[in-house]
């Protein structure tokens, strides 16, 4: 009886490596596909993994001090835990009572800052159209105030009301704890992949930039708290002359949105001068002159004097070239350029430090060098 033998494998070599890279190409898409259809909660973990990031030289310390990793993760977890609850109990009952009324004040039908827009439209119809304001315009813009109003209370409810929110709120802090954990085998096993050659360098290189990174978000978050320390202390001396309200909520606004460049210092200027012209108790124009050049003074006393110095100082470049960076960042991508910055700056300064490290060495190392060269040319020269 014949026998037939069939070849190892009907596919060849190429045939295989195709296989391979349509795989690998189908694999990626599946998971790109997963990736957007779990949207939703990546914010979470990447806000998660963000604060365990930062807080990750913190339990660096305590291992190096003989603290197992798992222990280390207790104690700074359980500090950060215990100060941010210390904060909310302090601030929360009084920023939520003023956010209430603040909100309260934008909504129909007697709400201050609502009656305040049909005032401005009274005035624009008496003594800007003379009394030819259409009646169906007023009408429509009136129906248009009442439904943003609805709207915005009904974003407000819902969002913190939601079942997703409130979930959010309490798996953060096990997305934190658990990413404590993982933050330095994530990076050792992420280090495996690289080239065995380029492994040592690239991995000084990534770790540098990532502490410069880290110290300037820890930079950034100091100077928020400090101006909105400062702005809610000095509207509070406004609140005690003129009887300004929302102070915490402005104050709290203005540290929040202080990372936003030129935005977020607009933006509380107006709210607070707003707040001071439709709630000081004594002399309201006068507190909104105070309160809105007081705001903008704070504001760009730490943009141009504390900024630049602060967190240059953390990432390592001048204050000229953090203000060059921030303007050059805004200028082509706007706020979002404005914050990616001044860390791109540095990180820019790292690699060319790495591959230039004569060109970037200090000046006074550099003249050293130079003299120990000429010297001993001299020396070579009188021994010849």
């Amino acid at each position: 009886m014949a026998q037939f033998h069939l070849p190892s494998s009907p596919w060849t070599p190429e045939q295989v490596q195709w296989l391979k890279r349509i795989g690998l190409v189908i694999f990626v898409l599946l998971v790109l596909f997963f990736l957007w259809q779990i949207r939703s909660i990546i914010p979470l973990f990447v806000v998660g993994f963000f604060i365990a990031y930062l807080l990750d030289p913190l339990v660096d310390r305590l291992e190096e001090r003989g603290f197992s990793r798992t222990g280390g993760t207790v104690v700074v977890f359980s500090v950060f835990t215990l100060v941010a609850i210390g904060l909310g109990l302090m601030l929360l009952p009084t920023l939520i009572e003023q956010l209430t009324a603040l909100i309260s004040s934008f909504l129909p039908p007697k709400g201050r800052y609502y009656l305040l827009v049909l005032q401005a439209i009274d005035f624009v119809e008496a003594k800007v159209l003379r009394g030819e304001f259409p009646p169906f315009l007023d009408q429509a813009l009136q129906k248009v105030l009442e439904q943003l109003g609805n709207f915005l209370l009904a974003r407000l409810q819902g969002a913190i009301s939601t079942l997703t929110g409130l979930f959010s709120l309490i798996i953060l802090p096990f997305i934190v704890f658990f990413a404590l954990q993982i933050v330095d085998p994530l990076r050792q096993r992420l280090n495996w992949w690289i080239p065995a050659e380029y492994r040592e360098p690239l991995a000084d290189l990534v770790s540098q930039i990532g502490q410069l990174v880290g110290r300037y978000v820890r930079g950034y978050v100091v100077l928020c708290f400090a101006v909105g320390a400062i702005e809610t202390f000095f509207l509070l001396v406004c609140s005690w002359f003129f009887g300004v309200n929302y102070v915490l909520a402005i104050g709290i606004l203005g540290g929040a949105t202080y990372a936003i460049p030129y935005f977020g210092a607009l933006l509380t200027t107006l709210a607070g001068g707003l707040a001071a012209y439709t709630t000081a108790q004594q002399h309201p124009v006068l507190c909104t002159i105070v309160v809105m050049v007081g705001l903008t003074l704070i504001n760009q006393g730490f943009d141009w004097l504390v900024m630049p110095r602060v967190v240059g100082k953390q990432v390592g470049l001048h204050p000229l070239t953090v203000l060059f960076a921030v303007m050059a960042g805004g200028t082509m991508m706007g706020v979002l350029g404005m914050l990616l910055a001044v860390p791109i700056a540095g990180a820019v300064k790292l690699v060319l430090e790495t591959l230039l490290p004569k060109h970037f060495a200090p000046v006074a190392e550099a003249e050293n060098a130079v003299k120990i060269t000429t010297g001993e040319n001299k020396k070579r020269g009188e021994g010849q």
